[in-house]
């Protein structure tokens, strides 16, 4: 399963980089570090897994996928039950309970964060604040981020960032309605040259294709 708030919410934090306003020095030297590292970045493959604890009814799901994106507007969303692809043009979401394709052209939403910008650009509407007193036993650093707009639909995230490599290794993400989504990132390979056809979509045999370009 792919929820919207993974487009929208879930990826900044993923391989978020830069446009923070700096909580404190800790802080700053942290993003400072992951910044450089991400500024090498040209395509990036993630595993992930997303557990989501629902506050109004109290119950759990757990989810799997796996995340690749190009510099150029280019990624792919693999989930368990939805595929979610882009050339930067066009993009295909694929529901394989529906055996459907939709093809519609690519817009680019100021206010949402795609894939493409996590690595480059990601607007500055938070506050970063560092949390020493929850570092891991992999002596992550973590970020607890908060959103300037008080209209914002999350009420907070937090990242882990390893300081090995200073990649991203899980995120969590509180909204207003008192859902607690957690992504743990694995398997997470940098610069492997990525083909463009990965970010090209071509529909299953038989499945109905709605093309709304």
């Amino acid at each position: 399963m792919i929820r919207g708030i993974f487009l929208t919410a879930i990826i900044v934090p993923l391989l978020m980089v830069m446009g923070f306003r700096r909580g404190d020095d800790s802080a700053d030297d942290v993003l400072s570090k992951v910044q450089k590292k991400y500024d090498t970045v040209h395509d990036a493959s993630v595993r992930f897994t997303e557990h989501v604890r629902f506050g109004v009814m109290n119950t759990e799901q757990t989810f799997t996928g796996r995340f690749l994106m190009k510099k150029g507007g280019m990624y792919r969303i693999e989930g368990e039950e939805q595929t979610i692809v882009t050339d930067g043009h066009s993009v295909w979401t694929y529901s394989r309970e529906n055996h459907q394709v939709v093809v519609d052209v690519y817009k680019e939403d100021p206010k949402s964060f795609s894939p493409d910008k996590v690595l480059v650009n990601v607007p500055k509407n938070y506050f970063a604040t560092l949390l020493p007193g929850e570092e891991s036993k992999d002596e992550s650093a973590v970020l607890k981020l908060t959103p300037r707009d008080e209209k914002s639909q999350i009420k907070w995230m937090k990242v882990w960032i390893n300081r090995s490599d200073w990649l991203m290794r899980k995120i969590q993400i509180q909204d207003i309605s008192e859902n607690l989504t957690t992504y743990t990132l694995s398997d997470i390979r940098l610069n492997t040259n990525l083909q463009d056809s990965l970010f090209r979509f071509t529909a299953p045999e038989g499945v109905e294709v709605i093309d709304l370009r």
